[in-house]
């Protein structure tokens, strides 16, 4: 692995990305789904940057830092679609770094073989709705027993999980959030994403006014009594 397919680039490192952990965030390109949403269009079409990371480049970064980055979390784009996943994590664990995946869970195969080779410490999925409202979200033809056997593995896999929603007005409700959670229930964590308007792959999307914080914070807390869930990215006001 000279470079690495489809990679658009990386953050050196972020707090935000792995709960508990300082990590560097690797973008891959490319998704299945068409969120409208989405703050990543860059990387939703795929659109593919010859030679824009190195492996040789993203390990040296990594050796030096070894000691303060814990560890690399891939993201994208959706991660699971790159053929070179496996080696592209075995490679940063033989670096004696962590890996965290994060992904939208339509690939439940590529799933339990990164879980069967160990080579995941963390996965982060993202629940898009409720199951019964996936196509009007995702907008592109969906197997729903593909993402019910996401959850149900990462459920059952014995390391670090959490899954994400992002709260979008007209999409996520709060019966939506309750289906969710109980569809969950078991799971290490729930996180309630504040829909981000400045950049989204349907520019509609830049005039939706998001939930108030206060609210985000309310319904995580009545979704407590399922499963421990938190909200993320609030305004600094809300959060203190």
């Amino acid at each position: 692995m000279s470079f690495i397919e489809n990679a658009s680039g990386f953050l050196p490192n972020s707090m935000l990305d792995w709960p508990g952990k300082i990590c560097t965030v690797l973008f891959l390109n490319g998704c299945n789904f068409r969120c409208p949403y989405c703050h990543n269009p860059d990387l939703v079409n795929g659109r593919r940057i010859p030679n824009e990371v190195s492996w040789s480049r993203l390990a040296f970064f990594l050796s030096r830092r070894r000691g303060w980055i814990d560890g690399v979390s891939i993201s994208g784009g959706e991660p699971t679609l790159n053929s070179e996943l496996p080696e592209l994590c075995r490679k940063i664990k033989d670096i004696d770094m962590l890996v965290k995946v994060d992904t939208n869970g339509s690939r439940p195969r590529a799933i339990k073989e990164l879980l069967k080779g160990g080579l995941v410490d963390h996965i982060s999925m993202d629940i898009k709705t409720s199951l019964a409202k996936y196509p009007e979200v995702v907008l592109r033809p969906v197997d729903m027993d593909s993402i019910v056997e996401s959850i149900e593995t990462i459920m059952a896999c014995g390391i670090e999980h959490e899954f994400r929603c992002t709260v979008v007005p007209g999409l996520v409700k709060y019966r939506d959030l309750e289906s969710i959670a109980s569809m969950l229930e078991g799971a290490e964590a729930l996180v309630l994403q504040q829909f981000r308007p400045e950049k989204t792959l349907d520019p509609d999307y830049q005039a939706l006014k998001p939930y108030p914080d206060e609210l985000i914070i309310e319904w995580a807390e009545k979704l407590n009594a399922v499963l421990p869930t938190r909200p993320r990215g609030l305004s600094a006001m809300a959060r203190g």
